[in-house]
């Protein structure tokens, strides 16, 4: 029989914490599947982390318009947000 090595998630990851065991398992072996498909390139461990965050970026983009699209509402320009904030 295998032993089992616990996960130790961060407290930084409150959500998957709460997970079962076997749900946290999987995402540490995707993180560590997508590490050593990147170090077998040359790609740098932390380029990963900037992959996930500009992937994680361009959803909420996408999603933040189409809802716009669906609702009508209209961006608002950069120079006012830096008026408004007083840049």
């Amino acid at each position: 029989m295998a032993v089992s090595t616990p996960i130790d998630v961060p407290e930084s990851c409150p959500t998957i914490g709460k997970k079962p065991e076997n749900i946290q398992r999987e995402l540490w072996e995707a993180f560590e599947s997508a590490v050593v498909k990147a170090q077998k390139q040359g790609i740098p461990e932390e380029e990963i982390f900037q992959f996930l965050e500009d992937v994680i970026d361009n959803r909420a983009a996408d999603q933040t318009i189409e809802e716009m699209e669906r609702t009508g509402e209209k961006p608002i320009s950069w120079a006012k947000v830096k008026e408004e904030a007083g840049l």
